[in-house]
């Protein structure tokens, strides 16, 4: 129902996707499963035209059966993908015509999944965090050199396919589920200090064998609603840490000094 009224809304405020239809393209990308995502080619992250989409593709990414120690049967067929991609805040909006969105539903798609009777496709899960570094850095520097952060869950959604339970599967793949607690991002100003790390886990298990082609496509339903921006819109997320990280630098002969961390709350 929630995701509903803010469609509507979109739709009623003309310009809210227009406003930050840009090139939207990401700083960085990291993995921390270089074996099945690497974060050279194997992570790819971009946005639809009208930003409606996110589009996450993994070219390398397939289920693949995994024999279990010593190799006792039976052998379930897993795959798995934790990659970090960056974006920066003025990507999504900025001026006076600011945004925020929720991921209304997820999709997850391959071109051929493989399964026998009994494989049963049981557990596929989309799940995406995004944490918000917020910087301190100033023209000309002054030091020390400092980042808030602010995190919270988006989306996590664990699915149960059911096919390969009673006969066999041999074809195209595409799941969709909604998302029935959309979290929305904090309201964009456009901001170059503030950097949008959105952490993807993409994981798919069987009971007992399958395997599919290389290339995972999962793609983010997004809504958007108007906003606007007050300092009390920047104090969001679940997990706030601050003085996160710290740069500063040392003069001849001064004793360097290691700083914890500030204040989690």
């Amino acid at each position: 129902m929630r995701a509903a009224l803010l469609l509507t809304a979109l739709s009623g405020a003309s310009g809210v996707s227009a406003a930050i239809n840009t090139a939207v393209n990401a700083a960085a990308v990291r993995s921390q499963t270089p074996y099945s995502c690497n974060a050279v080619g194997g992570v790819a992250v971009n946005f639809e035209q009208d930003m409606s989409v996110m589009h996450a593709k993994f070219p390398d990414l397939h289920l693949y059966v995994d024999t279990p120690s010593h190799g006792f049967p039976p052998s379930y067929s897993i795959m798995f993908c934790l990659a970090t991609v960056e974006f920066s805040e003025p990507d999504f909006g900025a001026g006076n015509r600011q945004a925020r969105f929720a991921i209304a539903n997820v999709t997850w798609s391959n071109n051929n999944l493989t399964l026998e009777k009994g494989d049963n496709f049981n557990n596929l899960r989309g799940k995406v965090d995004l944490n918000i570094e917020v910087s301190n850095e100033t023209s000309p520097v002054h030091y020390p050199i400092g980042k808030d952060k602010y995190s919270s869950n988006l989306v996590n959604l664990v699915v149960n396919p059911a096919i390969g339970v009673d006969e066999p599967y041999s074809g195209e793949f595409k799941f969709t589920a909604n998302n029935p607690n959309p979290t929305f991002t904090p309201c964009f100003l456009g901001r170059s200090s503030h950097a949008l790390k959105f952490d993807f886990d993409i994981f798919a298990e069987t009971v007992d064998g399958g395997v599919s082609s290389a290339g995972w496509n999962v793609d983010f339903g997004l809504i958007y609603e108007e906003c606007n921006w007050t300092p009390e819109s920047d104090d969001w997320g679940t997990t706030k840490i601050k003085d996160w990280e710290s740069c500063t630098y040392r003069q001849a002969n001064q004793t360097a000094m290691k700083r914890g961390l500030h204040g989690f709350y």
